[in-house]
């Protein structure tokens, strides 16, 4: 890493700190951070180091939405969207072979208390 890189990765941390400990807004934050980042561009508009990530088809509508500024009352709503993105990205339970074992289970309890019952 050279020294620039260091530099670089320094104000991320503490621009990171500031953001996370509430001593400036995420709008401050993205833009300080869009500027810092630019910083590793080359002079031929060249990135030094990336990893480019293709957003998906989820990701570029809510993406579309965040493009414009956000209000107060809007945070509330933007992080039950994040909420709903983090729960759809889950992998689904497979729900109708554990209600059969559920239900085998209770006949085999309710077969059980009946031969005792009997017995």
């Amino acid at each position: 890493m050279t020294e620039r890189e260091r530099a670089i990765n320094q104000d991320l941390h503490v621009l990171d700190e500031a953001h996370r400990l509430g001593r400036i807004t995420r709008a401050e934050y993205r833009a300080r951070r869009r500027r810092v980042l630019e910083s590793l561009y080359d002079s031929s508009g060249v990135v030094t180091a990336r990893k480019t990530l293709v957003p998906g088809v989820a990701t570029t509508s809510s993406r579309a939405r965040h493009d414009h500024p956000a209000s107060v009352g809007d945070a509330s709503a933007a992080s039950g969207r994040a909420l709903t993105t983090l729960l759809t990205m889950r992998p689904g339970i497979a729900w109708k072979p554990l209600l059969a074992i559920l239900a085998g289970a209770v006949l085999l309890v309710l077969l059980a208390y009946w031969l005792l019952r009997g017995a």
